[in-house]
């Protein structure tokens, strides 16, 4: 593991605020991150104190003859999305260095490879995700009408969701407005087709691929785990995107005079 050489703990220590970086983009609880980067400290003889933000991350590295050997710090400019597979290949990665002695450059190695993490096809996203909103709809009581239309604004919000977000829109902008085309496109369904029946089952699931669940759960658990000042910066966050979809459509609603 290259223990004797001297700029062993800088580069350690950057490679633990890189995977620092990449487990906060992908949406980590904070204890999971701080477990696995003490994991990795650990098995390259060293101890980390770790001071975690939702948006930065602050490692020092110590041994037991020294006091501090390595201090560093970044952030991101952005809020985190969610990314379970580079989470996963992560926490792998610490057990791996841990219990397989993994040496540093293979550390290196795997965490420069992760923003090349294959993602799922977009089309594959749209289409499952629209296929899940519909299962909603039936199971909160939709007749087979509701379902099509809400497997089609589901689709098409979502489109118009990721298309904002690779312009790097703001995060709570592009949930807003990703709610009104959402609802919006049921509402205009139903006032082209003349439909008649009721499309309450459609609009309230409609917006559901909209959710911050990560937030929400995220936020739970790092109050539990004592993460007071993280759990309430997540829990506000996902608070923000809730009224900005409760905006968006009652923003529809109203427009088309169906509130």
């Amino acid at each position: 593991m290259s223990n004797d050489r001297s700029d062993e703990p800088a580069r350690l220590g950057n490679l633990l605020l890189q995977t620092g970086v990449a487990l906060i983009k992908s949406g980590a609880g904070s204890s999971r991150i701080i477990t696995n980067l003490s994991r990795f400290a650990i098995a390259y003889g060293y101890e980390a104190n770790v001071d975690l933000g939702t948006r930065n991350i602050s490692i020092s590295l110590h041994q037991e003859t020294k006091e501090n050997i390595f201090s560093g710090s970044r952030s991101i400019a952005t809020l985190p999305g969610a990314n379970f597979r580079v989470i996963s290949v992560i926490s792998r990665l610490s057990w791996d260095v841990m219990e397989k002695k993994i040496s540093l450059e293979d550390y290196a190695k795997v965490i420069n490879q992760v923003p090349d993490i294959p993602t799922y096809k977009r089309p594959v996203i749209l289409l499952f995700t629209g296929i899940a909103g519909s299962a909603f709809c039936f199971t909160f009581g939709g007749n087979a009408l509701e379902m099509v239309l809400t497997f089609l604004a589901t689709v098409i919000g979502l489109f118009f969701k990721q298309e904002l977000v690779l312009k790097k829109y703001n995060p709570f902008m592009v949930t807003f407005g990703s709610a009104m085309v959402a609802s919006a496109v049921i509402a205009l369904c139903g006032k082209i087709f003349g439909v008649d029946t009721n499309l309450d089952h459609a609009f309230a699931t409609c917006i559901l691929f909209l959710i911050p669940g990560v937030l929400l759960i995220n936020s739970f658990v790092d109050l539990l785990d004592g993460h007071i000042i993280n759990g309430i910066d997540r829990g506000t966050n996902a608070l923000i995107h809730a009224f900005a979809i409760a905006s968006g459509l009652a923003t529809v609603l109203y427009i088309f005079k169906m509130l």
